[in-house]
């Protein structure tokens, strides 16, 4: 370790290179999901490029004896928080126009959360079934880069204490990276949403890039004999004797591996996959190779150290930064993910505003004179949007502009389940008594707990369960992407230990079963251990055969009650109702309340309802209550949203419409 390094750190084109490739990966998966599936692996890259380069910095000016955390912490200061400030007051300038109270509450909160950089963990108390979609949170984006500025913080000083210590560096880095990389592999299925966010299963990711520029720095001349002799190894084996080998061939051997394994990753990884997991090692892998491979690798000369990708690397932060609220304001405003033409022009605009951001206030403020005083002003700047940040979210986002649409906000945000419940290890229920009536299925049946919760506290009905979990239908091994493979299978583990507990007379199982017919690839339905994608019809034969199986067997014990789920459609959607022209929204706030009335096309609940007939069970539609003569309002006579999204009722129409299921539960029957 006390050797003299024979290698210095120096700008790397390819490495700016790699920085666009990630970049574009990011912001073309965002715009066009469905083409480039897996581009969110560009962030992935991100932390390897950061590992490299930070550590890199570090251990050379640790050597040098000239490591300083002021002038550390002033150059990221310098790098990072000069966009960062840009694009988040423009946020919330636009917002204070354009967002309803509650988006522009959340939208201060994570404002406050990204300047204190613990967006990702704000994040992992948020996710749920009926938290707002990520699209519409226009800083949503920072988790990333609150994860590199945690490491940030703690990696250089475990890193000055292990040098002053003379603790072996390599040693502490691979430890650290071997216990990341295990946590992640353990807890990804059980802990999916924490294991996406935090830092602490993400560090593996940035620190082998850390590996690397130790390697680099500490072992240049034996990295390169290495390269040389496999080289020439190679050469004799197809008996090129007389070829001279300086290291080139291998170089471009792990360039093109490097471009193969992303060119895989962007096209084969997706959503449905566990992740980050262990298909995090093929950008990983890959972006390794390529920083390894350097200006000697064909490929990266050709592609990466063009000039014109060099630009777009050079603009990748503030790119970043600004294509994902520009999106987001896109997809609030329309009501719906922007047309083809929309997006593209909301790529361009970031590209055009990436551009003067990095050439007239990233690059002014990061380099000349004056250096410590423009931290001094940077940490002020930001420390007073953050400030105002927490402001908006005190006062619940309300503004002059969203202020009489008050009541459309609140009922986004309107639901009562488990209110009035209490809980087991098995099932929330209305005492502590055995069930006899048991609710099974997804968040469509936890809308009717605040109905039952309010005629249970009258006396009138008898012991009610639930065991549900939003987005798992009651139909066996039916699945909306693998990280609902381990709640749903759990949720049925537990209805059939309830019914071995409980002395159980009725079963209600309700769903939203529309999904099944939804042609969308992240549906499946599993058979001999493979997974078959719903948009096929030997799927959906199959997950209704698995259904039909299911109620044929619970039949034979138990009265059996199948309830459809209610009438969706976007009209229902509070959100949805504040248009000027029937779609989006005016920007500044300037809203006509729609109640426009709809029909529902119930083609697939009248083919389950036949589908059951000969089981004998009872087969409950909600329409007819909801859409009278199947004239669907999204409002009701006094002018209250019904739903609080597409889908859900919200308690006050529960508990005052929705008697369909009294029959089976009253006391009195």
């Amino acid at each position: 370790m006390n050797q003299p390094t024979p290698y210095k750190t120096a700008y790397r084109p390819e490495i700016d290179g790699l920085r666009a490739f990630a970049v574009l990966s990011v912001v073309g998966f965002h715009a066009f999901p469905s083409l480039l599936q897996g581009g969110f692996i560009g962030v992935d890259i991100f932390f390897v490029i950061s590992g490299f380069l930070i550590t890199s910095h570090i251990f050379e000016k640790l050597y040098e004896g000239q490591f300083s955390f002021t002038d550390f912490f002033g150059r990221r200061i310098r790098r990072i928080f000069p966009a960062l400030i840009l694009v988040m007051v423009f946020s919330l300038s636009f917002g204070w126009f354009a967002l309803l109270s509650d988006e522009y509450a959340q939208l201060g909160k994570h404002i406050a959360s990204g300047v204190a950089f613990i967006t990702n963990f704000i994040l992992v108390d948020e996710v749920g079934y009926f938290d707002n979609a990520a699209e519409t949170k226009p800083m949503f984006h920072l988790w990333s880069l609150a994860v590199e500025e945690q490491f940030y913080v703690i990696w250089p000083i475990i890193l000055w204490f292990a040098w002053k210590r003379h603790f072996n560096l390599l040693l502490i880095t691979v430890i650290v990276t071997t216990i990341s990389f295990c946590l992640n592999l353990w807890f990804v299925k059980s802990y999916p949403t924490e294991i996406f966010f935090w830092t602490v299963v993400r560090l593996w990711e940035i620190l082998s890039g850390s590996i690397l520029a130790w390697l680099f720095l500490y072992k240049a001349d034996l990295f390169n004999k290495a390269k040389i002799w496999v080289e020439k190894y190679l050469l004799r084996i197809i008996q090129l004797k007389d070829v001279s080998t300086d290291g080139s061939t291998i170089s471009n051997i792990m360039c093109i591996f490097g471009f193969l394994l992303l060119a895989y990753g962007v096209i084969n990884i997706n959503e449905a996959l566990a992740y980050p997991s262990q298909w995090t090692l093929i950008p990983i892998i890959g972006s390794l190779l390529i920083i390894a491979s350097g200006s000697k690798g064909w490929l990266n000369r050709m592609f990466l150290m063009n000039p014109t990708v060099i630009w777009f690397g050079l603009i990748s932060y503030p790119l970043y930064l600004w294509h994902w609220p520009i999106l987001s304001f896109f997809q609030i405003i329309e009501g719906e993910m922007p047309n083809g033409n929309s997006r593209v022009i909301a790529l361009l605009l970031s590209i055009l505003l990436a551009w003067l951001t990095y050439r007239f206030v990233e690059k002014p403020l990061r380099f000349g004179p004056n250096q410590t005083l423009k931290s001094i002003i940077l940490i002020f700047t930001i420390i007073l949007v953050g400030l105002v940040g927490l402001y908006v979210y005190k006062i619940k986002g309300v503004t002059t502009y969203n202020q009489p649409y008050k009541f459309i906000a609140e009922a986004k945000k309107d639901w009562g389940y488990p209110k009035g419940l209490v809980g087991d290890y098995l099932q929330l229920k209305t005492s502590r008594n055995k069930t006899s009536v048991l609710l099974f299925g997804d968040s469509t049946i936890e809308a009717f707990g605040p109905r039952i919760s309010y005629l249970y506290e009258k006396g009138l009905i008898k012991e009610v369960g639930f065991v549900t979990y939003g987005g798992c239908l009651p139909i066996p091994k039916t699945f909306l992407t693998e990280k609902f493979i381990e709640p749903c299978s759990r949720l049925f583990n537990n209805f059939e230990k309830v019914l071995i507990e409980n002395p159980i007379k009725t079963i209600i199982l309700g769903g939203f079963f529309g999904n099944i017919y939804k042609n969308k690839n992240y549906f499946y339905v599993e058979e001999d251990g493979s997974h078959i994608s719903l948009t096929t019809e030997k799927a959906r034969k199959k997950s209704i055969d698995y259904f039909y199986t299911f109620i044929e067997q619970l039949s034979k014990t138990y009265e059996v009650v199948v309830m459809y789920q209610p009438p969706s459609s976007k009209k229902f959607s509070p959100e949805n109702m504040i248009s000027k022209s029937g779609k989006g929204r005016s920007i500044p706030l300037s809203i006509e309340i729609k109640d426009t009335k709809f029909s529902i096309d119930n083609k697939h609940e009248k083919e389950m309802e036949k589908l059951l007939e000969p089981l004998g069970v009872k087969f409950i539609s909600q329409i007819e209550k909801i859409c009278p003569n199947n004239e669907c309002s999204p409002l009701t006579v006094t002018g209250k949203p019904k739903f609080m999204d597409n889908h859900h009722m919200r308690p006050f129409f529960v508990i005052s419409k929705m008697n369909i299921l009294d029959e089976y539960i009253l006391k009195s029957n």
